[in-house]
């Protein structure tokens, strides 16, 4: 039993590999040459400080790419920037063709579709649908713009939409 023990020199390995492994089909090679980028996941990138091509971990994903990343080595935050030799994802100087516009509509607008004669006095007590106009004694006039679950209701004042309570006993 002294020489039992050599480490395996001069043996061969008691199994053969699985049937199959280390040999890659056409579906898998895809799979490597276009990692599913997400958040959280690792990606290649040009750092803006390193001014190397390092490991970054993704912070956000726009259509499939990486947008913005942060190095693993110097924990910079910045957009992503593809490697040398790859593509980022678009060519340089098109742009997307732009959505148009949502018109912007005041709130004076949205409150005059209201029927303002008929203002609550705001009150947790109270119950008030959507689209019933609020006097509230801080905010002003508001008008319900939601109801939520659990007795809470949204209601959009001049300055900012606030969740309050209703329907409390």
């Amino acid at each position: 039993m002294a020489g039992a023990f050599s480490h395996g020199a001069g043996r061969f390995a008691p199994f053969a590999p699985a049937r199959g492994a280390g040999m890659r089909t056409a579906g898998s090679a895809a799979i490597l040459r276009a990692p599913m980028v997400k958040v959280g996941g690792e990606v290649d990138a040009l750092c803006s400080r390193c001014e190397l091509v390092l490991a970054h971990t993704v912070h956000a994903v726009v259509g499939g790419q990486p947008v913005k990343v942060e190095c693993n080595t110097c924990h910079t935050v910045h957009r992503y920037r593809a490697p040398a030799g790859r593509p980022a994802g678009r060519v340089p100087g098109t742009r997307a063709p732009r959505a148009a516009k949502a018109a912007v509509v005041g709130f004076d607008e949205l409150l005059a579709a209201k029927d303002a004669s008929s203002a609550q006095p705001y009150s947790p007590g109270r119950t008030y649908p959507e689209g019933a106009v609020v006097d509230h004694p801080l905010f002003g006039r508001g008008f319900v713009s939601a109801v939520r679950d659990g007795g809470k209701i949204e209601v959009t004042f001049r300055s900012s939409v606030k969740v309050l309570v209703h329907a409390r006993a």
